[in-house]
């Protein structure tokens, strides 16, 4: 795509879709413009062997989400605590596989998902929001745990954000708004998470799988655990007195790093610099002079 439009005397542009703490080759694109979440994106870009001639760091892309959210994740909130919920945890998973043998298994989902199922029964005061990254197949893939999941339920304090069929309809932000404390399962992926918080929610990262090379684990052990028992812990302290814990959940000390703005203009800056390029294409420049141009205004 990136040569055809070159040929016609076009520019491709992308836009980083989700957080990457780590280079890969699956990461790998191909296009003129790449705009990314912060400057920290260059180096993994570069790690992942993309072929690109500008990486331009506009911030976290769906920050605009967050005050349109508001309202909607307080009725939600609203709606746990007229079921008795007086503090409330969102939990955001990761899709899974049939065979655990090829990445994270159906099996370990059932058992991240009954331990909170479980809180829910013995905690009366305590609500639960699930934000699965895919809904569609959700409660195929809970089935064995499919009684456990229908008592939750049956409380009213347990909800599963379920509209959306190959991924949510609603971004994290809608479940973390509505939340006193986010969880996200997995350092293999940290968008939930970092989506989390930006919002101001405290949240903290869950790392089953073992990926110590991750950068997240710089936020430090009030922010990243091992496993789902650690981290309850963690959060029946801090509900007992919050202002003990000022770094539970806290990302103050890299989130300058992972999005330099997070003004909730991302996407504003993105647009007007795609503007700049149209414009200057529409007047025939040269695209390696239009490119140029933008580059130097934007910085």
């Amino acid at each position: 795509t990136a040569d055809a439009l070159s040929m016609v005397g076009g520019v491709s542009t992308i836009y980083q879709r989700s957080f990457e703490s780590n280079s890969s080759e699956e990461g790998t694109v191909g296009a003129d413009v790449i705009f990314g979440f912060s400057p920290s994106g260059f180096a993994i870009e570069q790690g992942n062997h993309s072929d690109f001639l500008y990486h331009v760091a506009v911030g976290y892309i769906g920050d605009y989400s967050f005050p349109l959210l508001k309202e909607k994740s307080s009725q939600l909130r609203e709606d746990l605590m007229r079921f008795g919920a007086k503090r409330v945890i969102a939990f955001f998973d990761e899709n899974t596989v049939e065979d655990g043998r090829w990445g994270v298994g159906h099996a370990e989902l059932c058992k991240n998902y009954a331990f909170w199922l479980e809180k829910i029964l013995v905690v009366p005061d305590l609500g639960l929001i699930f934000k699965p990254k895919c809904p569609v197949t959700l409660r195929k893939r809970l089935r064995p745990i499919a009684d456990l999941l229908f008592a939750a339920e049956a409380t009213g304090r347990c909800r599963l954000i379920m509209e959306g069929r190959i991924q949510s309809n609603y971004p994290p932000a809608f479940a973390a708004l509505a939340s006193d404390i986010a969880i996200h399962e997995s350092l293999l992926s940290g968008t939930a998470g970092l989506e989390a918080a930006l919002t101001g929610v405290p949240t903290l990262l869950l790392d089953p799988e073992g990926w110590p090379k991750s950068p997240l684990y710089r936020l430090g052990p009030d922010v990243v655990f091992q496993d789902c028992s650690s981290a309850w812990e963690a959060c029946e302290e801090y509900f007992k007195n919050p202002h003990l814990h000022p770094n539970f959940g806290n990302w103050s000390m890299m989130i300058d790093e992972l999005d330099p703005f997070h003004d909730g203009r991302a996407a504003e800056r993105m647009s007007a610099y795609l503007k700049e390029l149209l414009e200057g294409l529409r007047r025939q420049e040269k695209p390696s002079n239009v490119m140029e141009i933008a580059a130097e205004r934007y910085a």
